[in-house]
């Protein structure tokens, strides 16, 4: 078994390390420097790849330029794709991306991608939501996450997409999202949050998974944490002794979407190590960033 982790981060970095420990064959990708520098103190073998291959990102018609491109990063038996769509800094091209690399893992032997995603697809829906429910197309991003997940698809081979809810974890303690001087909106509404550890717990258990054992591509992963976002971060901000945050008055409570990750669980047969974030944040060990 060997493994290609395209974008590895504070994510793949910890899925990296989980897999070398197991002593799996691991290539990991990286964009900036300090990014390889981080790899590289951690004992992660690395090669530098920037994405998209070409400058026009509209173009579908140049995926054959692998100029810069280490072919050791699609000879492996798993690709993850962990690049951040970047759709807050207005960045169109992430099809683009995944499209590239779905093309490379095509002429590599690569035998099953597996699409890190996010729950952001579900944009302007309400209530609770699955891996069923019609896509609000009108919102741009949207469509982009959604292009996305079609590139994918197209692979001759084995897929998965997971779409991750928020993620937290060590160094990304959910106390230190809010600045305290603002006033935030939305306070009842669900919060749909996921630990690092059941990811990589997750993604470990599909690449050594038979195909027989997933009926499903696209799953929701999602911890089942029953809390309103303000209760959720007034809880999290007291447990970093920090200034609890301010919610605005609603004029009357928004649920907002509930994200469900039922057939996850069904069919992978996986329990969430934590499944409760609430529980999770007052665990002091959680704040020294050691869980």
């Amino acid at each position: 078994m060997s493994v290609s982790i395209i974008g590895c981060g504070w994510l793949g970095q910890a899925l990296a390390q989980r897999l070398l420990a197991s002593n799996i064959d691991i290539m990991a990708s990286y964009q900036s420097p300090q990014t390889g520098e981080r790899l590289s103190a951690l004992d992660i073998p690395a090669t530098q790849l920037s994405l998209p291959l070409v400058d026009d990102v509209l173009s579908i018609n140049h995926l054959d330029n692998t100029l810069g491109v280490d072919p050791r990063l699609f000879q492996q038996n798993v690709l993850i794709i962990a690049i951040p769509p970047q759709l807050k800094k207005g960045r169109l091209d992430y099809p683009l991306k995944v499209q590239q690399l779905v093309h490379l893992a095509e002429l590599g032997k690569t035998q099953h991608i597996i699409l890190l995603n996010s729950t952001a697809i579900y944009n302007g829906l309400v209530g609770r939501v699955d891996e069923t429910n019609e896509l609000d197309l009108t919102a741009e991003k949207v469509g982009s996450l959604l292009a996305a997940e079609h590139a994918v698809k197209n692979f001759s081979k084995r897929v998965h997409i997971l779409r991750l809810a928020g993620l937290v974890g060590p160094n990304r303690h959910p106390g230190k999202f809010l600045q305290a001087k603002r006033i935030f909106e939305n306070a009842s509404a669900a919060v749909n949050l996921v630990h690092q550890t059941d990811v990589v717990n997750i993604l470990e258990k599909l690449i050594h998974l038979n195909s027989a054992q997933s009926k499903q591509n696209i799953y929701n992963v999602v911890s089942h944490t029953d809390s309103s976002r303000q209760r959720y971060y007034q809880v999290a901000a007291q447990a970093l002794s920090l200034p609890v945050p301010k919610f605005a008055v609603e004029q009357q409570q928004s649920f907002g979407k509930k994200i469900i990750g039922e057939t996850l669980r069904r069919e992978l047969s996986y329990d969430y190590v934590h499944d409760d974030l609430l529980f999770w944040l007052k665990d002091v060990n959680h704040v020294l960033g050691n869980t």
